[in-house]
């Protein structure tokens, strides 16, 4: 006779691991959908229990299992394990830098460290990477390092193909972007719209970055056609920032000159004119530093006041970029309709013939704002048709995003390639045939008081309603609204029997 063996019983954070998510969003999951999560086989001190079977079933069934690379597991587990230590911050720069000395350490200094006593692991490993990067004492926690958690770092590390510590960096700025959230990450660039932009800006010649961050996107500028590219320039306000992006661009090989400073009070290269402008300048900024750049020659189309950071942006991009040279530039929604003197600029731009295209974005694309988001495309030295600016592409992709397995939205990557090919074609004279897009002439913008949101310019769409879509959604909702009936019956039945115990 066989023995059935015993389930194996895991906890609320081990389902969190195996779904690459926080315990948090777990729990919501369970509250959202009581009949469905696994029950309960147990229960220990720190909670019930379940059978990992079942869960690992319900993951597969509802898309939620984690089915990341075994580096990126590893640097979120590693970055868990300091959260009782030091702040998630502190600790995403520490193994930031911790990688970088994986990455260009020699196989004898990082050979040191694995073998190094654990009671002076901090101190030694410290002293390797400021000779490595002296710029990463503004990276490291002041305080001394926890030895014990280094250990484990470095020996989990070092389990894996130090050929790909880059893929780890990019998973470990990822975790930091979901992880900081609205407290911070202003500084990371998430992947898809990343992609978007290489793919709209087919980086060429000399690519200049304003608003660098970490360099994700000058490293990804750099990851294609590399023999297209011949020299990469940024700069970055915040130093500690400016180290992460020296450290980023070091894990990757790509060397890049990037300086620190505000571009606004102290632009590092005044006189370049770049091939390519790529940007994802902070949104809605106030720059109380404009106001003391009177006759600044970067305002050729009007000084913006304090409250005018995008308009702010949008200039200095285009004061930086060559004839003939393409500036892509990510900035909230609200820039394509601002009034005041911000929308007397952003005329002018237009009517400069400038502005090549527009592409609206979904809500939720960054960690750090659910505002949506709007990509705009400048091209210096537009063709005039009959004596006015050329039509303006215009792409329409604000219910494209993809929301699965309860992550922010993402830009899905056949959607990238269909987008990046549909402007590839603009740019060769030909007119675009999706229906997300459409084409707006200078009297169509001049109509609209040059308001240049793309939902303004696709035509309505006669789409038939979809009945069996609407039945299976209604039923959906009935079955939700059961399941909350019923849970908020429990919750008074409960309540109901504490209050006559205490009577």
């Amino acid at each position: 006779m066989r023995i059935q063996a015993a389930p194996v019983l895991i906890s609320m954070a081990e389902i969190a691991r195996l779904a690459g998510q926080s315990r948090a969003t777990v729990g919501n999951w369970k509250a959202r959908n009581p009949e469905d999560f696994p029950r309960e086989r147990g229960h220990s001190g720190r909670g019930p229990l379940y059978d990992r079977a079942e869960v690992v079933a319900w993951l597969e069934a509802t898309n939620r299992l984690d089915s990341r690379p075994p580096e990126v597991t590893a640097i979120w587990n590693l970055a868990a394990a300091f959260r009782d230590e030091m702040s998630t911050e502190d600790a995403m720069r520490m193994l930031l830098v911790l990688l970088a000395v994986m990455a260009k350490a020699s196989s004898s200094e990082w050979e040191q460290l694995v073998r190094a006593d654990g009671a002076d692991l901090g101190n030694i490993f410290r002293d390797c990477a400021l000779s490595l990067f002296p710029f990463a004492a503004d990276l490291l926690p002041g305080r001394e390092l926890p030895d014990r958690s280094m250990a484990q770092a470095i020996w989990t590390l070092s389990s894996l193909d130090r050929a790909r510590v880059a893929i780890i960096a990019d998973a470990l700025l990822e975790h930091a972007a979901n992880a900081m959230g609205h407290r911070g990450g202003e500084f990371l660039c998430p992947p898809s719209v990343r992609k978007l932009i290489v793919a709209i800006a087919q980086p060429a010649g000399t690519v200049y970055n304003p608003a660098t961050g970490a360099g994700q996107l000058m490293v990804d500028a750099a990851a294609g056609d590399s023999s297209r590219v011949s020299r990469l320039v940024g700069q970055e306000i915040n130093s500690r920032i400016w180290a992460m992006s020296q450290l980023i661009l070091a894990i990757h090989g790509i060397d890049a000159q990037v300086a620190v400073g505000d571009v606004f009070g102290a632009d590092r290269f005044p006189e370049l004119r770049a091939d390519r402008v790529v940007a994802v300048p902070p949104w809605n900024q106030r720059l109380p530093i404009v106001e003391q750049l009177v006759e600044d020659p970067r305002w050729i189309w009007g000084e913006p006041s304090a409250n005018d950071g995008n308009a702010a942006w949008m200039q200095h991009c285009l004061a930086h970029l060559a004839e003939g040279g393409r500036a892509v530039i990510v900035l909230p929604k609200g820039a394509l309709f601002e009034g005041g003197r911000a929308g007397r600029i952003r005329q002018r731009i237009v009517k400069a013939g400038l502005l090549d295209a527009v592409i609206a974005l979904p809500s939720g694309l960054f960690a750090w704002s659910a505002v949506p988001c709007a990509m705009l495309v400048f091209v210096k030295g537009r063709a005039s048709i009959d004596g006015k600016p050329a039509p303006t592409l215009m792409v329409e992709l604000t219910e494209s995003g993809d929301t699965q397995r309860g992550r922010r939205t993402t830009l899905p990557d056949p959607l990238i390639d269909e987008v990046g090919a549909l402007y590839r074609e603009w740019v060769d004279g030909d007119h675009p045939t999706a229906p997300y897009a459409a084409v707006a002439s200078f009297d169509d913008l001049a109509a609209n008081e040059f308001v240049i949101d793309p939902g303004r310019y696709l035509p309505l769409q006669d789409v038939a309603p979809d009945i069996a879509k609407a039945k299976r959604r209604r039923a959906q909702l009935v079955e939700q609204l059961a399941a909350l009936t019923k849970a908020t019956h429990d919750a008074d039945a409960q309540l109901q029997a504490i209050l006559e115990t205490r009577r």
